[in-house]
């Protein structure tokens, strides 16, 4: 509930604190313009653990890929390299055909 009411708070937020709080908290994220190499570490950690609304990075699919929205932009090698090689490239069919 807390996170909610924070809205682009966040983006200001310690990478301890992202990787303590509920995974909630990648909703939020979401709102920031920009996240600093450690926070874009934290959201990855945070991912990783896989008790998020997203589900674990092997599960994840197209679908997943377009619902992290902005957030895609700040995984890591690690974390994309669980993610289906099919996704991974429906996901980057389907940005070139936005553009």
């Amino acid at each position: 509930e807390q996170l909610s009411s924070l809205g682009v708070l966040v983006c200001d937020m310690e990478p301890e604190t992202i990787t303590a709080s509920d995974s909630s908290i990648l909703e939020n994220l979401k709102l920031c313009p920009a996240l600093t190499g450690t926070q874009q570490d934290a959201l990855n950690a945070v991912l990783l653990r896989g008790d998020t609304t997203y589900g674990d990075p092997s599960s994840w699919d197209l679908q997943t890929l377009q619902n992290l929205g902005p957030l895609v932009l700040a995984l890591n090698q690690t974390t994309l390299s669980l993610v289906a090689e099919a996704a991974r490239d429906a996901f980057g069919r389907s940005i070139a055909a936005a553009y």
